[in-house]
């Protein structure tokens, strides 16, 4: 007469398989969470390359400028207009643009990129120039790939 009601078995089916979907819920959030951080990772290193080949660039402009500056240092201040600009081409050769006056390079970056210098020389200024341009610019057109026939809803 000790019978119980459900007949003496003990039901783990719903507990077990609650169970086991809350483990399978764990797992995939941990290897997405590892593959999240996998990423994160990598777009760090690409970012402090990116920003490492920005401050190596930078100090290569800031030594061609002390270069510039040691050429205009050289030219004499006292000889006159066009003396001046033909001891300032002796000195800078190509970096130098007769024309309009302006001393300019670019000098390359990872990724593509280019950090430009202009100087404009100006012998009112006290250094004997002023900048007009220190900016990083994309030296390389890119096309979007559209080689994949895509659906246009015709």
């Amino acid at each position: 007469m000790n019978e119980k009601p459900w007949g003496g078995r003990v039901n783990i089916g719903t507990s077990s398989l609650i169970l086991i979907f809350i483990i399978l819920c764990l797992t995939v959030f941990g290897l997405l969470s590892l593959s999240s951080a996998g990423s994160d990772w990598k777009l760090a290193r690409k970012n402090a390359e990116s920003i490492r080949g920005y401050y190596e660039a930078d100090s290569q402009a800031v030594e061609f400028v002390a270069m510039v500056e040691e050429a205009l240092a050289h030219s004499s201040q006292t000889a006159g207009d066009e003396e001046y600009r033909r001891l300032v081409k002796e000195e800078l050769g190509s970096f130098y643009q007769e024309e309009t006056g302006i001393v300019r390079t670019d000098i390359k970056m990872p990724y593509g990129q280019m950090l430009r210098i202009e100087l404009e020389l100006d012998r009112e200024e006290e250094a004997g120039y002023r900048i007009l341009a220190w900016n990083v610019y994309h030296s390389m057109d890119y096309e979007i790939d559209q080689s994949i026939p895509v659906w246009t809803g015709s």
